[in-house]
């Protein structure tokens, strides 16, 4: 005949050995879902139409400098798939827009009112890019210089 002191003195031991067993799972699962899914791997950025991360703006009568155009961009994962549903802000030299990558992974935004204020040569405007990705968000970010021309 069993004792029941025996099953309830080995019961923790159970408890402790499922909890460990479902802990290392769990660490397996979320490992292979943070590596696995795509990630923002590399971008190229075009100012109308050409490949550069420069804006040329140009000096007004009031002595700012500026610019107006689109600003085109394409997102690829680690695979050199381009990648969708990449969130774009484009923040800086007073303009904040933000455009989000289309199934091509590219998204085209048209900046109006691209400043620089008298006496300033030389300024950046800040390229942030956010994937939801599986687990978190992945952040990558660059900039286009504006300079006056």
């Amino acid at each position: 005949m069993m004792r029941e002191e025996g099953a309830v003195v080995g019961l923790p031991l159970y408890i402790l050995i499922t909890v460990v067993v479902a802990a290392v799972a769990l660490a397996a699962i979320l490992s292979f879902m943070v590596t696995s899914g795509p990630s923002i791997n590399s971008w190229v950025i075009k100012i109308n139409g050409q490949q550069t991360k420069v804006i040329k703006a140009q000096t007004q009568q009031d002595g700012t400098a500026k610019w107006t155009g689109d600003v085109n961009i394409t997102v690829y994962d680690q695979n050199g798939h381009p990648l969708p549903n990449v969130k774009v802000v484009l923040d800086g030299c007073g303009v904040v827009e933000a455009g989000q990558t289309d199934s091509q992974g590219n998204v085209s935004i048209h900046l109006t009112g691209v400043t620089l204020p008298s006496g300033v040569q030389e300024d950046e405007i800040q390229v942030k890019m956010q994937y939801p990705g599986l687990i978190g968000q992945q952040t990558k970010t660059d900039t286009i210089t504006v300079i006056r021309a």
